[in-house]
């Protein structure tokens, strides 16, 4: 059976999740177009950043007080490197270089050789931080249309009402 006739089938059978992944992927591309318009990082586009591009953090339990307080000192690399270590576990980066004054941030599968162009994303710009940004979600991006592998199980936060805490000692 032909490839392409599969994902129209697939298309058909959930319309709805189809419809929010390309919604989800259309919010990343115009991120990406606003990180490279701007000059340097600000408040409102990192923002935008931890809402459209960083699902695990947004499933955390409560604000994450390295987050905050990266944010507050406006340590925007700092930031950049912290997000794709928390949202990509299985990217590190490869490379963050400076060339002709562009900044040019690679992160690649962790384990893989990096002559596989596709399991990479790389972003330019002329700010290093909104690089490293860049470069995360041009990842985000990759891992939704399927072109990068990832060894890290998506998943999403159920509520368990009943259910106690959870401690490390065994009832006698």
């Amino acid at each position: 059976m032909p490839i392409a006739f599969l994902s129209v089938g697939i298309a058909k059978m959930w319309p709805k999740q189809n419809l929010a992944r390309q919604n989800l992927e259309r919010e990343r591309r115009t991120l990406l177009s606003r990180i490279e318009a701007a000059s340097q990082p600000t408040a409102d586009l990192v923002a935008e950043l931890l809402q459209h591009a960083c699902p695990r953090l947004q499933s955390a339990i409560g604000p994450n007080d390295a987050v905050k307080r990266l944010i507050e000192a406006q340590a925007w690399l700092d930031l950049g490197f912290w997000l794709i270590g928390w949202e990509l576990p299985d990217w590190s980066i490869h490379r963050l270089s400076c060339d002709d004054q562009r900044w040019n941030c690679a992160i690649c599968v962790r384990g893989l050789a990096i002559n596989w162009i596709e399991d990479v994303a790389e972003f330019q710009h002329d700010h290093p931080a909104l690089a490293t940004m860049g470069a995360l979600v041009q990842a985000q991006i990759l891992k939704m249309q399927g072109r990068a592998p990832s060894n890290v199980t998506p998943f999403r936060r159920m509520e368990n009402v009943g259910a106690g805490p959870i401690t490390h000692q065994a009832d006698r």
